[in-house]
């Protein structure tokens, strides 16, 4: 039988079994989403990327033995019409700068609420670019303004 079949495709990679385990449950209550894969690691998530059609990753900023930046390159690579939303406890603009480089189309933090997460998976998977209004605040309006238009050199962020 195939998984989600007419439904959009996640792929969740978190190196903590009780968040890989809520976010799908989270993820599977919507009607036109399911968790097609888990990975508690990055070797694992780029094995099921591979194995798979899937239209969202949702990554994890720390994992053991890497970060969620180099997983975001390594994915986009292998997929470059990947979305990637990086989920992370922190809120630090060093984090946020360097996974829009990478190549995520979204960021958010673990503290937002389930409706939040829900939202920021639909507009990444709109081909909008997520980033909340409490972490934009972060940011000057130019900054976020060239993250939506994609022009991410390191000028934008100074």
């Amino acid at each position: 039988m195939n998984i989600g079949a007419g439904k959009t495709r996640i792929t969740i990679v978190d190196d903590h079994p009780i968040v890989l385990e809520g976010l799908a449950q989270l993820i599977n209550q919507q009607a036109d989403l399911v968790v097609c894969s888990k990975a508690g690691n990055a070797k694992q998530a780029l094995k099921a990327v591979e194995k798979q059609r899937v239209d969202l990753v949702i990554v994890d900023m720390l994992l053991k033995n890497t970060t969620g930046i180099q997983l975001t390159k390594s994915l986009k690579s292998k997929c470059p019409d990947i979305r990637i939303l990086i989920l992370s406890m922190s809120d630090e603009p060093y984090y946020i700068k360097h996974a829009f480089q990478a190549g995520a189309q979204g960021y958010i933090t673990k503290d937002e609420v389930a409706d939040e997460i829900i939202s920021a998976i639909r507009q990444v998977l709109n081909g909008k670019i997520y980033l909340s209004t409490h972490l934009a605040e972060k940011f000057p309006r130019r900054t976020i303004d060239s993250i939506k238009a994609g022009d991410l050199d390191d000028s934008v962020w100074e």
